[in-house]
């Protein structure tokens, strides 16, 4: 009950500074102070594959909006943030002056030069958690490494939608499609996400020793295997909250050497095979200004996830997720920022190894301990970080580069400081994991570069509550 306590109390204070946020595109008010200005027209230019109401949804304010005249600035800016956020566009400038209609009356040029939209790309991954433990732990081998092709289209038919279709080979043989269409409907406000993967490799991690991944290999015959379906409806009526309703189904099969011998509890009862459907709720509120470096704003994540519906009785798990974070920049050069993260399994008995992870996997990592892995049924993160800008420019590549939308790189090199903690509860954990129920202290300084819009590079030297210091790499890019 404390923990639900304090998720609905996170979720009540961030719910209220969303409730004073900005109204949905092309609402007005039919009360106009003197102090406010109103947009007679709003003209869109430099788009080719975009469609104008896809421009205009995602806009702070439509044509006809009554806007105070000290907050209009305010208001640019977050249409400027919304706009690149979209991941549809390279650049975007907007100006506005007065109308033929006289002072008070504004018209607005919004400028837009569209990104690349097709990435038939190579696939170049690891197949560790992250860079350092691939390089360190496994020798940077090769042999971990997956290699294949991805064709993402982005902006497919002009509506901000995306196909995508892969194989990938090497450590990890995967078959996956997909397809994302924001705007279902004519009000932009429910939209749909299909995926479909069928995944296989040769080793699998079938258990957690001392914090660390054990792993069992068989060269002749895949030992684990796998196939995800997931179909989500999403629902945006504000222009930064969506609520998604997920439903999907996995089919999972291991070796019976991992099963009968390794851990018999893998998926429980020395089974080899596990089938379930899953059924999930997620609120979000993203009102950051860069959504992969974020500046200024704030983010909250609510899940509950119900694994297992009683169709096939051989998964039962209830887990409520929250994700918080806070930005607040003090200068033009300085911000600082905060967050929450965590998960609680409502239904307490012990819970399959790959569905019993915390600290460690995903975002769900902390600075000092990228070599470790905490397993749990329960989770809490606490993250507080500063960042000073050292210096920002653009760099042209002119006639180098003959795609438009990558011949000019916005480049922003940062100092930045983390600290975290956290702590997973793990009641059926084995003794060799002494961080598991421990309270985890870690800290980092590094350099940041920051590419694009939101691509991310990171030097740190980071140290943990063990005394443990490592110079390690980190890496964020968004395709």
């Amino acid at each position: 009950m404390k923990c639900i306590f304090v998720i609905l109390l996170v979720f009540h204070c961030f719910c209220g500074v969303q409730g004073a946020g900005y109204p949905d595109t092309g609402q007005t008010s039919s009360f106009a102070p003197p102090d406010t200005v109103t947009i007679v027209d709003i003209f869109l230019r430099g788009h080719k594959r975009t469609r104008d109401g896809v421009v205009f949804r995602e806009m702070t304010f439509g044509k006809g909006a009554r806007i105070a005249e000290n907050k209009l600035e305010e208001e640019v800016a977050l249409t400027y943030a919304a706009l690149m956020n979209t991941g549809l566009f390279a650049s975007v400038d907007i100006a506005y002056s007065d109308s033929l209609l006289g002072p008070g009356q504004l018209q607005f040029f919004i400028d837009m030069r569209e990104t690349w939209y097709i990435y038939p790309v190579p696939v170049f991954s690891l197949a560790d958690r992250n860079f350092n433990v691939w390089w360190r732990d496994e020798n940077h081998s090769l042999d971990r490494v997956n290699l294949g092709a991805k064709l993402s289209y982005y902006n497919f038919t002009g509506r901000r939608d995306r196909f995508k279709i892969g194989y990938t080979t090497g450590y990890t043989r995967k078959y996956e499609a997909g397809y994302r269409l924001p705007y279902l409907n004519k009000a932009k406000n429910i939209g749909v996400d299909l995926n479909y993967s069928f995944s296989q490799r040769r080793e699998q991690n079938y258990q957690t020793v001392a914090n660390q991944q054990e792993f069992y290999q068989d060269p002749d015959q895949f030992v684990f295997k796998e196939t995800k379906i997931d179909v989500a409806f999403n629902y945006r009526k504000r222009l930064y909250v969506t609520h998604t309703l997920r439903t999907g189904y996995r089919s999972t099969r291991i070796a019976d050497t991992i099963a009968n011998v390794l851990n018999p509890e893998f998926f429980g009862g020395g089974r080899n095979s596990q089938r379930f459907y899953q059924l999930g709720y997620e609120y979000k509120n993203d009102q950051r200004d860069v959504r992969n470096y974020p500046w200024s704003g704030h983010f909250l994540s609510l899940n509950l996830i119900k694994d297992g519906l009683g169709l096939t009785g051989e998964r039962d798990g209830l887990t409520v997720g929250l994700s918080a974070r806070k930005f607040w920049p003090l200068s033009e050069y300085l911000s600082i920022n905060a967050g929450l993260a965590g998960k609680y399994s409502l239904i307490r008995s012990q819970q399959p190894f790959l569905e019993n992870r915390a600290i460690g996997f995903g975002n769900n990592g902390l600075v000092g301990y990228q070599f470790y892995v905490v397993d749990g049924l329960d989770m809490a993160i606490w993250r507080f970080g500063v960042r000073r800008q050292l210096f920002k420019t653009n760099l042209d590549l002119g006639k180098l580069v003959f795609i438009d939308a990558f011949r000019y790189i916005p480049v922003r090199v940062l100092l930045a400081f983390q600290f975290n903690q956290g702590i997973a509860n793990a009641p059926f954990a084995g003794q060799s994991n002494e961080l598991n129920n421990t309270l985890l202290t870690g800290a980092s300084l590094g350099l940041d570069v920051v590419l694009f819009y939101d691509m991310v590079g990171s030097l740190q030297y980071n140290r943990n509550h063990l005394g443990e210091g490592n110079i390690l790499l980190a890496l964020s890019l968004n395709f």
